[in-house]
C-alpha cells in the first residue's frame, strides 16, 4: 500500500512538472535609430532634435513575456512618469516611431496566429490574423549578444499601413528554443534577439527564465481579421491622399 501511494506522490509530481512551464522575459531597447538622409542636412535646430531622439531612444523600453506555445510582448508605458517633461513626452513618442512596433502583441504558436493592439490617426485597432510568413533564410553570419552564440537571418514581410514590402533582418540564438521575438517578428528555431528594421535595430537587454510565468493574452473580442483591417487602413490611406491633393 505504502508503494502504490508512493508513486502516485511521484506520478503527480511528475504530471505537475510535465505541465510547468518555463517562461522567458525578454527586455529589447532601441539600440540604435537609422535616419534616411545625412544629419549634415539639417539646420542646428534638426539636427539637436535628432541627438535629443537618439538620446531617448535609450530609454524607450519592450518586454517579452514568451514559452513554447504562445508568448505577449509590449512597449513599457514611460509615459505615465510625473517626472517626464512634455518635452520628453513628445521624444520618447519620437524614439518609438522608428520601431513602429505594436502597442501589444499576443501570439499562439499551435494555431500560428497572432493578435494585436496599434493606434493609428487617433483610432485604436485590435487584429486576429493568421503569423506573418517572413520566409526567412538563414545565414551562416554568426555573432555575440548577452553572452550568447546568435546567428542571421533575412526575410520580407508586407507593411498594409505604408502598403509597402520591408526586407527584416534578424538575429535568433538556436540555444534558447523558442519561436517567439519581438513584435510580429517570429518564425525562427530560436528566440530572435535582435531585429533590424528600416527605422531602428532593436537589441534585447536582458534575458531571465522565469519557471511558470504566466503568458498574458489578449482577448479576441471586437477584433478585425486581416481583410478588414487592410480595408480600413486603404481607406485611411485615400483620406490622407485626397487630403494631400
Amino acid at each position: 500500500m505504502f508503494q502504490v501511494i508512493s508513486c502516485l506522490i511521484i506520478f503527480s509530481m511528475y504530471s505537475i512538472a510535465a505541465k510547468a512551464q518555463t517562461a522567458y522575459k525578454v527586455n529589447y531597447h532601441i539600440s540604435e535609430i537609422k535616419l534616411h538622409g545625412s544629419v549634415d542636412n539639417l539646420d542646428e535646430r534638426g539636427k539637436q532634435l535628432t541627438r535629443e531622439v537618439r538620446e531617448q531612444a535609450k530609454a524607450v523600453n519592450y518586454n517579452l513575456i514568451a514559452t513554447k506555445e504562445e508568448s505577449f510582448f509590449e512597449a513599457e508605458d514611460k509615459l505615465q512618469s510625473d517626472s517626464d517633461s512634455p518635452k520628453t513626452q513628445m521624444l520618447i513618442k519620437l524614439a518609438k516611431r522608428f520601431a513602429s512596433f505594436n502597442e501589444q502583441v499576443y501570439s499562439n504558436y499551435a494555431t500560428d496566429s497572432i493578435i494585436f493592439s496599434k493606434r493609428l490617426a487617433g483610432q485604436d485597432f485590435k487584429v486576429k490574423q493568421k503569423a506573418y510568413n517572413f520566409n526567412w533564410k538563414i545565414s551562416t553570419s554568426q555573432k555575440n549578444i548577452l553572452g550568447y552564440n546568435v546567428i542571421q537571418a533575412t526575410g520580407k514581410y508586407y507593411n498594409p499601413v505604408l502598403n509597402k514590402e520591408f526586407s527584416i533582418e534578424a538575429w535568433f540564438a538556436p540555444s534558447i528554443p523558442l519561436q517567439a521575438g519581438p513584435d510580429i517578428f517570429m518564425g525562427l528555431p530560436g528566440l530572435i534577439v535582435e531585429v533590424h528594421l528600416k527605422g531602428a535595430v532593436v537589441t534585447a537587454r536582458k534575458i531571465d527564465i522565469i519557471p511558470n510565468l504566466k503568458v498574458q493574452n489578449i482577448e479576441d473580442t471586437n477584433t478585425s481579421n486581416e481583410k478588414e483591417y487592410e480595408d480600413i487602413i486603404g481607406g485611411l490611406n485615400k483620406k490622407l491622399e485626397r487630403y494631400l491633393d
